[in-house]
């Protein structure tokens, strides 16, 4: 559990806002209130409120635009620069720190170009340009000396060790933690000490854990409880309860768990006298690990819970912090939410009635994957349905939820009909399944081979068949996979039990969680649909041209369509469209992909692009008419084989349109193949008043019947996504 990059840079905030205000020491009388609110937003910045210290901010940059100053306007959007990135809002961090820095160059201010040098440096690290990260890094650094700026050479030093040790540079780490020490020992005040002291420790912790280097651990805890002491003498509660943490996450590494329990107590103990959740999550997370490393498996679980409660208090702030430092919200906080749950399933198997249990630990996993939707769209409502929710389970007798857990040593399955759940460990890791899921997505793309077939069998046997007895004996039709990690990236319908493939015998529907807007089925009266398709090569991307024949064949099941080809299809027609009739199914035939970024996923028009954000804009007007839109259909997108990342934002795709469901795409299936099926998708859909699950299982299956197409590459990326009704 170490600390996310951002938290690193934000020990050293104070250090930085005093360099900027350093460089504004000649402003003059009528520039004393926008230098007050600089201050004060330090002060807010240093107890972990960024927002309020942002809105300080911007008050005071258009208070001194207006002022005598150009000095003080400079250092002003230095620091408005600097919070932006720490809000993950790197364009306008961007264009501020830029504006920043040209402005201290002309006026020759050092100590502010080497400080905006030092963020120019955390904004590269965000963007993964990390060898330029490095050169900002090493100007600020000579300039800082140049002018014998200690604290800023510090924390500018202390950004580079970190940067060091994500290259695995270990030895380029260590030079610069001793910049860092040094520099930190020639700081005259004490207490401008109490940052670069606990990013020292932290850095060093970390050297430890890498490499198991005794002496990185014994420094550690030197520093940090040197930390400790000047915080403590100073009244600083916060860098109190950092120094404690750092302290206790270190004896818990070195295998004394009592020693960490102790101070983790008193950690949290600062924390909720400073009014820090920020704090209190963590130790709390360190209080349960310190727990359980002593057997204590009651208080353990009491912990957890307590530590994921105080995360939700604070989610919002730390996703746009991880955002800002590129570190994984998987990565950094799912484990919390992991552990717990774990803790919960083997709980379960002890319990004669585990099912109060079993429910808990599937909903903490639920707000794990919530939170996660959030993470990679950037947006907080995301994860949160804008209608009613309604338990899946409730829906039919016939349906059948699959719940999948991944953990470290095993992976759990959580097999729920009509609302009670059976569970079923599989002895396989994390590691081991997302491996196989990986090497099963590579193969399935290859159309002219059976080199999936081991993978697609192999996946059945640990995930299907310990669940055959009970599916066939409760009559599923249909199957509801609400996936993890790796699940996202691969068609279940393509899993084979050495005899035929899936979708012979079961309908698959994916949701990314266990509540969705109120499922119900298509309307009895025909629905409006709105079809769009590029059929010509623009953009450079090549023709489809049975894209005519889909858009067609789709027409034929409506007299209520409305068509944009080629040229009509463009961001304003579609949009315009959108607006003026209230359509209940949106089909988009054209170039799309999916990717880790959520801003560079696309779907591409005549003209030009639509994102994800533009396309939640355009369907929002639509979400609270009479006939929502039901059905959100992109025919030719793809995400990359092994981008788990890009696949939640293809499992998300139907919350953040704002549609009940989605049918898309895993991969770019053949132009014929896709019109094929998705023709006979809206055939089986709207004259056999099928469900659209089972509508695509239909077109699936007649499909696996024409000789042309019956490797599963043409058939199986076409996934259900939300409402499956």
């Amino acid at each position: 559990m170490s600390v996310p990059a951002a938290r690193l840079r934000e020990l050293m905030w104070g250090v930085c806002a005093s360099a900027l205000l350093a460089c504004t020491m000649r402003a003059h009388a009528a520039d004393v209130e926008p230098r007050a609110l600089l201050e004060r937003a330090e002060a807010i910045q240093r107890l972990g409120h960024r927002n309020q210290a942002l809105e300080h901010l911007e008050e005071a940059r258009i208070r001194a635009e207006h002022g005598a100053d150009p000095e003080l306007a400079a250092a002003i959007h230095g620091a408005l620069g600097k919070a932006y990135l720490l809000r993950g809002r790197t364009e306008e961090a961007r264009a501020l720190l830029t504006r920043a820095l040209d402005e201290a160059r002309q006026r020759r201010s050092r100590g502010l170009e080497a400080a905006v040098l030092n963020d120019l440096g955390n904004l590269a690290v965000t963007e993964g340009k990390l060898e330029n990260a490095a050169a900002h890094y090493g100007q600020s650094i000579a300039i800082s000396r140049m002018i014998d700026a200690r604290g800023q050479t510090a924390m500018t030093a202390a950004n580079l060790a970190h940067l060091r040790l994500e290259q695995s540079d270990i030895e380029g780490a260590l030079s610069a933690l001793g910049d860092l020490e040094r520099e930190t020992a020639r700081i005259r005040s004490s207490n401008e000490k109490v940052a670069p002291l606990l990013s020292a420790g932290e850095l060093l912790g970390r050297v430890y854990e890498s490499t198991r280097r005794r002496p990185a651990l014994e420094r550690s805890f030197l520093v940090q409880q040197e930390a400790l002491g000047i915080a403590q003498q100073a009244g600083d509660l916060r860098g109190v309860s950092l120094a404690r943490g750092g302290i206790a996450r270190l004896y818990l590494i070195d295998g004394r768990p009592g020693e960490a329990l102790q101070l983790a107590e008193l950690a949290i103990a600062a924390a909720q006298t400073a009014d820090a959740a920020d704090l209190q999550y963590r130790w709390h997370w360190l209080t349960a690990r310190a727990l359980l490393a002593q057997g204590r498996t009651e208080d353990a679980l009491a912990a957890y819970r307590r530590a994921a409660l105080r995360f939700q208090t604070v989610r919002v702030d730390l996703i746009q912090e991880l955002n800002a430092s590129r570190t994984s919200y998987r990565d950094a906080v799912g484990p919390l939410f992991v552990e717990l749950a774990d803790l919960l399933l083997k709980r379960a198997r002890t319990l004669a009635e585990p099912q109060s249990t079993l429910n808990e630990a599937r909903e903490v996993i639920e707000q794990f994957r919530s939170v996660e939707l959030e993470d990679y769209f950037k947006d907080e409502c995301v994860a949160q349905l804008q209608a009613r929710r309604k338990a899946i389970e409730s829906v039919a007798a016939d349906t059948a939820v699959l719940y999948p857990i991944f953990l470290p040593d095993r992976t759990e399955v959580l097999l729920s009909i009509s609302g009670q759940i059976r569970q079923i460990t599989v002895p396989v890791t994390a590691i081991a399944l997302t491996d196989e899921i990986h090497a099963f997505r590579q193969m399935l793309e290859k159309r002219t081979t059976n080199q999936f077939m081991p993978h697609a069998q192999r996946l059945y046997d640990w995930l299907f068949r310990p669940l055959e007895p009970e599916l066939a004996g409760r009559g599923i039709t249909t199957i509801v996979l609400i996936p993890d990690g790796a699940l996202r990236n691969i068609p279940m319908a393509a899993l084979h039990d050495g005899k035929r493939f899936l979708v012979d015998r079961y309908a698959f529907g994916v949701a990314p969680g266990l509540s969705l807007l109120e499922p119900r089925a298509l309307s009895g009266k025909e629905s409006r649909i709105l079809l769009s398709g590029l059929s010509e090569s623009v953009q450079q991307f090549p023709a489809l041209p049975a894209v005519l024949g889909e858009l067609a064949a789709i027409e034929r099941t409506s007299t209520q369509s409305r068509t944009l080809r080629n040229a009509e299809f463009s961001a304003s027609g579609f949009e315009k469209e959108l607006r003026s009739l209230p359509y209940s199914v949106v089909h988009i035939a054209s170039h799309g992909q999916f990717d880790s970024d959520p801003k560079k996923s696309f779907l591409l028009t005549y003209d030009g692009r639509i994102t994800m954000d533009d396309l939640e804009q355009y369907l929002k007007a639509t979400r609270f008419r009479e006939d929502p839109v039901e059905l959100l259909t992109l025919s030719a997108c793809r995400t990359a084989a092994g981008d788990d990342r890009a696949a939640l934002g293809l499992a998300g795709i139907a919350i953040k349109a704002g549609a009940r469901s989605a049918l898309a795409t895993l991969w770019f299936v053949s132009d014929q193949a896709s019109s094929d099926l998705i023709s006979q998708f809206y055939v089986h859909l709207r004259t056999r008043e099928m469900s659209k699950v089972a509508a695509l299982q239909a077109a699936q299956k007649q499909m696996l019947a024409d000789p042309r197409y019956r490797h599963p590459s043409y058939w199986a990326p076409f996934l259900l996504i939300g409402n499956w009704l």
